[in-house]
C-alpha cells in the first residue's frame, strides 16, 4: 500500500506542476496519477528488497496530449526512489524516447519539484539480447569472451530474470 507521505509528495509535485504551468488538473489525469501509484506502492517485497509477488501491471489508453508521460511519471518517479530502485521508460520509438528525454522529463523536473536524473538509450538495435547472447556463447568455440562483452553481459544481467529458451522472438 501507498504510504501517506508518497502520496503527499506525488500530490504535491502534481500541485506544482501546474501551478508552474498554469494549468487546471484533469480529470483523467488525476486517475492515471494514482492508478500508478497503487499499483507501484502494492509490490510486495522480499527482505532483500526484490519483488515477491505477481508483476505490477497497469494498462493506460488514453489520446495524444492528454498528459499520460506527466502522469506516469508523476506517480513513479517518487515511488522508485522511494523504494530505492531505478525506473526506466521504454517507448516504442526512438521519437518519442527524444520526446520524453528533451521535452517533457526536463520539464517536470523543472516545474515539478522532483529531483531525479535520467538518461537515455536509443533503438532496438543497440541493445544486447541476453537470448541470443547467451546462445551464442554456448555454440561458441571453447574460448573466452573479450572482456568488454563480458563487462556488458554482467551490466545487462543486473537488469534481467535468466534466460528460459535460445528460440527467436
Amino acid at each position: 500500500m501507498i504510504s501517506n507521505e508518497l502520496k503527499s509528495q506525488i500530490q504535491g509535485a502534481y500541485s506544482r506542476f501546474l501551478e508552474a504551468k498554469s494549468l487546471k488538473p484533469r480529470y483523467g489525469q488525476r486517475l492515471m496519477i494514482a492508478e500508478v501509484a497503487k499499483v507501484l506502492g502494492d509490490i510486495a517485497v522480499d527482505d532483500e528488497g526484490r519483488r515477491s509477488g505477481e508483476p505490477a501491471v497497469v494498462a493506460v489508453e488514453a489520446g495524444t496530449g492528454t498528459g499520460k508521460t506527466v502522469a506516469y511519471s508523476l506517480a513513479s518517479i517518487p515511488a522508485a526512489k522511494a523504494a530505492g530502485k531505478r525506473l526506466v521508460i521504454a517507448t516504442a520509438t526512438v521519437a518519442l524516447q527524444e520526446q520524453i528525454v528533451f521535452k517533457d522529463l526536463p520539464d517536470l523536473m523543472r516545474n515539478s519539484g522532483l529531483n531525479f536524473s535520467f538518461a537515455l538509450a536509443k533503438g532496438r538495435g543497440r541493445y544486447l539480447c541476453l537470448s541470443s547472447s547467451t546462445c551464442c556463447c554456448r555454440k561458441a568455440t571453447p574460448r573466452p569472451p573479450p572482456r568488454s562483452c563480458s563487462r556488458r553481459r554482467a551490466f545487462a544481467s543486473r537488469w534481467t530474470r535468466p534466460v528460459r529458451s535460445c528460440s527467436p522472438a
